[in-house]
């Protein structure tokens, strides 16, 4: 492959040709009959040209169009939503079976354009080459938490516009935590208006000290549904997460007769809360009233229902729960968090979803059916798919975009740690001993934008761009086909994209 060529992630097989395609304005396009499978990348495909030319497709029944969408079998691509992309100097043509792999097809096209900003009309050449390509996993993810700072819906939309750029199809939305609930559920209307709010939150630069800032705020019903259909059109689907029966002082602020004792303020510092929901029947129902209300918001085949870091001390202290763990059988208050994940799973299963927790639902026996995302160490990966778990792999060692990218004295505050583009572009999900039973258990892999140290948009897609990318090719390219230094090539093509789009981002060369 040239690494002269912008394309991130690394395409399975780039064969260049001799010459270079023309587009002229009002550039003609032939699609297939079944016109809603190309229907997304169509109107993806139109709004990248017209930024680039000024001028929008136009469609056409002539297959010799400049442009041509066409369908194929599958078994004629590489794999599941895999593309071919032709490029010669009189036509384009871009093959695939599914809208995910004309999706993918025209991001590869939109980072061969020529990369523009406010100001378009610019003459759109492209090379010849063909491209085959499918994607190694069929999870490609982003983390990103608005529980202790929330990020605003344009924000988020740009986020996914550049993440459907590097063909990332999974935004994991971490809405609730001790430091705030996000999003509006109408039968549970406290949540928001006692929730969504903290008195104040740790100082910037004195994480002890607190800043005397009011912080709060949520995302309506009417916005989760947009940005939902907006991340659907770009081929990204967006997973919520509703984290118990821990990270729950926010819940317990709104509703204090789930927990234990008197009501407790939203928490105003970063950290685990010792708080936790109680064992009760009430607490219960609230559980199927609020993942009933997610289930019905969201249309992903997973929600994330959290199940880390769940301290014990309050179940320890109350005669309730000791009662609860022997009417339910448990071997002893430890086993709570797998009592409370298994009824929510029950409950998401009847609603036809399935649940997603961290992997400290390893220790739980959960079910067969739900997967693990796995955080803490990358060994847990190999554990959970040799006991039949899909898994997603997200080690903090490596997967963790809230770590500094470089010396911390050179760097923005953020929580800790060190993780490079490097680091992230070395990572392989799948151990050389794994069967190919547990190989296909592997989802695939994620990375995770924990935001207590991230408090704005632009300072968000800093941590996240290019480490995420080096993700993407992870996620995408074939085991062994990374390279540091063609990776660190093509990026810097790629930056300057990113430079007319105004996303922010760290240089891969500093």
């Amino acid at each position: 492959m040239d690494p002269h060529l912008p394309l991130v992630p690394r395409p399975l097989r780039v064969a260049p040709r001799d010459g270079r395609l023309q587009l002229e304005a009002a550039v003609t396009v032939h699609v297939p009959t079944a016109h809603d499978v190309v229907s997304a990348a169509l109107a993806l495909l139109d709004e990248a040209l017209s930024r680039t030319s000024g001028s929008p497709l136009v469609l056409t029944d002539d297959p010799a169009a400049r442009l041509r969408l066409h369908l194929v079998a599958e078994d004629a691509l590489e794999g599941p939503d895999g593309y071919i992309l032709e490029i010669d100097p009189t036509q384009l043509t871009l093959a695939a079976a599914s809208a995910a792999g004309f999706l993918h097809g025209v991001q590869t096209i939109r980072q061969l354009l020529p990369a523009v900003g406010a100001s378009p009309q610019v003459p759109v050449t492209l090379p010849c080459l063909r491209i085959d390509d499918a994607p190694r996993f069929g999870w490609r993810g982003l983390h990103v938490d608005v529980a202790r700072h929330l990020f605003p819906v344009p924000a988020l939309e740009r986020l996914i516009d550049t993440m459907a750029l590097f063909k990332l199809n999974r935004l994991h939305w971490h809405l609730t935590d001790d430091q705030g609930w996000r999003l509006e559920l109408p039968s549970l209307p406290r949540l928001t208006e006692v929730g969504a709010w903290r008195s104040e939150s740790p100082r910037r630069g004195a994480r002890t000290e607190g800043d005397g800032e009011p912080y709060g705020g949520f995302y309506t019903q009417a916005e989760v549904r947009a940005l939902v259909a907006y991340a659907r059109a770009r081929g990204i689907e967006v997973v919520p997460e509703i984290d118990v029966p821990g990270h729950v002082q926010a819940v317990l602020a709104a509703y204090p007769e789930m927990g234990h004792g008197p009501a407790p303020d939203v928490w105003t510092r970063w950290g685990i809360s010792t708080r936790v929901l109680n064992t009760s029947d009430e607490t219960l129902r609230f559980l199927d009233q609020v993942f009933g209300d997610v289930a019905d918001l969201f249309p992903a085949s997973f929600v994330h229902v959290g199940g880390d870091e769940v301290p014990t001390e309050e179940w320890q202290a109350s005669e309730a729960a000791q009662a609860r763990v022997e009417e339910a059988g448990l071997e002893s208050i430890d086993r709570l968090p797998g009592w409370f994940l298994r009824h929510v799973a029950q409950g998401l299963a009847r609603k036809g979803r399935r649940s997603l927790a961290w992997d400290e639902a390893l220790e739980q026996d959960p079910p067969p059916e739900t997967a693990i995302m796995v955080w803490r160490d990358a060994a847990f990966a190999h554990q959970a798919a040799r006991r039949g778990h899909d898994v997603v792999c997200c080690p903090m060692s490596c997967c963790y975009f809230d770590h500094y990218q470089a010396a911390p004295e050179t760097e923005p505050e953020a929580i800790g740690g060190l993780t490079t583009w490097r680091d992230v572009l070395a990572y392989e999900p799948i151990g050389e001993d794994w069967s190919t039973h547990e190989q296909a258990r592997v989802l695939g892999v994620q990375g995770n934008l924990w935001s207590e140290y991230i408090h704005d948009a632009a300072h968000l897609e800093y941590m996240a761009w290019p480490r995420a990318g080096a993700l993407a090719e992870v996620a995408w390219s074939p085991r062994g086909a990374r390279d540091a230094d063609a990776f660190a090539s093509r990026w810097r093509g790629v930056a300057a994209r990113l430079d007319a789009l105004g996303v922010a981002h760290r240089r891969i060369d500093e």
